[in-house]
C-alpha cells in the first residue's frame, strides 16, 4: 500500500510470500518501514489451529502454540514472529494468519485509518462502497471496474492520515471473489474456487488477468452505503452520518489510546464528506447512479 516494508527472516519462503504479496506496490512517499523479523525453526503439529489474534494498548499477539507466535509492537511499527518449517511453507496460512495481519495492522496504526468498504474511481473521483461481509461490495466495485471505472480495492479500503486533502489508499492488484459470483459473472467461470486458510471458499484473482485499470491512491469524494434488493429500480438516498460514523469505526480496534484517537479524528473529518445510501437490484442501473455521483462530484 505504498508504505516500505523491511523483513528480516532466516527463510527464503517468507521472503517468497511477502514478494508475491507486495512486489508490485510502489513507493506513496518517503514514510518510514514497518519492520518485521521472523525466526523459522522447528517443526509443527497438525491439524494447524485457528491463531488467537488479541491486543492490549500498542501490543498485538497472534499465538497458535507455543511454537508458532508474534508479537506485534504497534507504536514502534516493529513486529518480531517465530513459526515452525511446516507453518512457514504453508504460504496461504502463514499469509492469512502472520504475515497479513502483522504488515497491515502495524501499517494501520502508524499511516492509516481502515474501513471495510470496496472503492472504485471515475476521472479521479473515487468512491466508497460501504456495507457488511456479503453485502455484495465486490461484486459491484468489479461490475463498474468492467465498465470504465478505475479499480482501488475489493474490501479493504483505508484513509490515508494526516494529508491536507482526503485520500484513500487500496489493495489494487488483486480482488477476491465469493464462488456464487461466477454466476453474475460468466468469465470467472474459468477461475477454480479455493478454500482459504480462514476456510472459506473463494477465488482470488489478479486484476491484470481481468484487464482492470488499477490505482493505488485516489481523491474520495463521498461514501454510499449499498443495500441490494431482489427487485426494484437503482435509487439514491439519504444516509445517517452517525451510522455511517459507527459503522465505519468497527475497525479501530488496535492500538493504544494515542492510535485509536488519531483514527478517529481522521475518520470524524472524513466523513465530512457526502455519504448516501444505494438501493439497487441491478448492478448496471446501480453502475449508472453511482456514475452520477462520480461525474456531479
Amino acid at each position: 500500500m505504498g508504505v516500505p516494508v523491511d523483513i528480516g527472516t532466516n527463510s527464503e519462503s517468507v521472503l517468497t510470500v511477502a514478494h508475491r504479496l507486495w512486489s508490485g506496490y510502489p513507493p506513496i512517499s518517503g514514510r518510514d518501514p514497518i519492520a518485521l523479523r521472523v525466526m523459522v525453526e522447528g517443526i509443527g503439529v497438525k491439524p494447524a489451529p485457528i491463531p488467537s489474534l488479541l491486543g492490549q494498548q500498542h501490543l498485538m499477539s497472534i499465538v497458535r502454540d507455543s511454537h508458532n507466535f508474534a508479537v506485534c509492537d504497534l507504536a514502534a511499527s516493529l513486529g518480531y514472529a517465530r513459526v515452525t518449517e511446516d507453518v512457514a511453507l504453508d504460504g496461504e496460512y502463514f499469509r492469512y494468519h502472520f504475515l497479513e495481519a502483522i504488515i497491515y495492522t502495524m501499517m494501520e496504526a502508524r499511516y492509516f485509518c481502515p474501513v471495510h468498504a470496496s472503492c472504485i474511481a471515475l476521472g479521479g473521483r473515487a468512491i466508497l462502497l460501504c456495507g457488511d461481509s456479503g453485502a455484495g461490495k465486490t461484486s459491484l466495485a468489479y461490475a463498474c471496474a468492467k465498465r470504465g471505472w478505475t479499480f482501488l480495492s475489493g474490501d479493504a479500503t483505508c484513509i490515508v492520515r494526516d494529508r491536507p486533502e482526503p485520500s484513500v489508499a487500496g489493495r489494487p492488484f488483486s480482488i477476491r471473489f465469493r464462488s456464487e459470483a461466477r454466476h453474475l459473472f460468466p468469465e470467472l467461470g474459468v477461475f477454480t474456487p479455493e478454500r482459504r486458510a480462514n476456510g472459506k471458499l473463494d477465488m482470488e484473482i489478479d486484476t491484470q488477468e481481468l484487464g482492470l485499470a488499477t490505482a493505488l491512491e485516489s481523491r474520495p469524494v463521498g461514501l454510499v452505503f449499498i443495500n441490494r434488493q431482489r427487485t426494484g429500480g437503482a435509487r439514491i438516498g439519504p444516509f445517517s452520518r452517525e451510522e455511517a460514523f459507527e459503522q465505519c469505526s468497527r475497525t479501530i480496534c488496535y492500538g493504544n489510546a494515542d492510535i485509536r484517537a488519531a483514527q478517529t479524528k481522521a475518520l470524524r473529518e472524513f466523513l465530512t464528506l457526502p455519504v448516501a445510501q444505494l438501493t439497487y437490484s441491478d448492478l448496471d442501473e446501480a453502475e449508472c447512479a453511482l456514475r452520477r455521483i462520480a461525474t456531479a462530484a
